[in-house]
């Protein structure tokens, strides 16, 4: 795995302010009742509930995102997505540039990860949000090619999320 984008791996315990809310898009906000969790999300996004998931997609296919939630700690979901970005095939390239915590919608502290890679010749970002609360951890990761201008909305939909159980 490569290190911090500085030579040394990211300070785990740095407070990180994400990409300021400023964006064009219109978002639209998606309540899971039934999980306890508020997203807001661009609003010409399709939303798909599935079994252990959410998945909101834009309609190019260019970016999408997905909301789970399980048993693991912030901790172990942290290790087990960049365990599998690290030993993923089709992964290369893979910089991780920002390990550190965010505050959410409802005012928790989560763990955030932001990363590139390359995967078929091409550039994609990464973004992960990971928020404990009332015995249900959530994941949030986004996901877009690197060449559209996207990392203010997904710091928009990062800071939106919201526990709501």
């Amino acid at each position: 795995m490569t290190p911090g984008a500085d030579g040394e791996h990211a300070d785990e315990n740095r407070q990180r302010t994400m990409t300021p809310i400023t964006t064009e898009r219109t978002l639209n906000a998606y309540t899971d009742e039934e999980h306890g969790y508020r997203l807001a999300h661009p609003a010409d996004w399709s939303v798909a509930v599935n079994g252990g998931d959410t998945t909101f997609a834009a309609p190019d296919g260019d970016v999408s995102a997905v909301v789970e939630w399980d048993g693991r700690t912030t901790a172990a979901s942290t290790t087990a997505l960049l365990t599998e970005l690290d030993v993923d095939g089709y992964v290369t390239g893979f910089e991780l540039f920002m390990d550190g915590t965010v505050r959410v919608a409802d005012g928790r502290t989560g763990c955030v990860l932001e990363c590139t890679y390359v995967a078929d010749g091409e550039r994609w970002r990464l973004c992960y949000l990971f928020v404990s609360a009332n015995d249900t951890d959530y994941s949030l990761g986004i996901d877009w090619r690197d060449a559209i201008a996207f990392a203010g909305t997904a710091g928009a939909m990062v800071e939106s999320f919201a526990v709501t159980a």
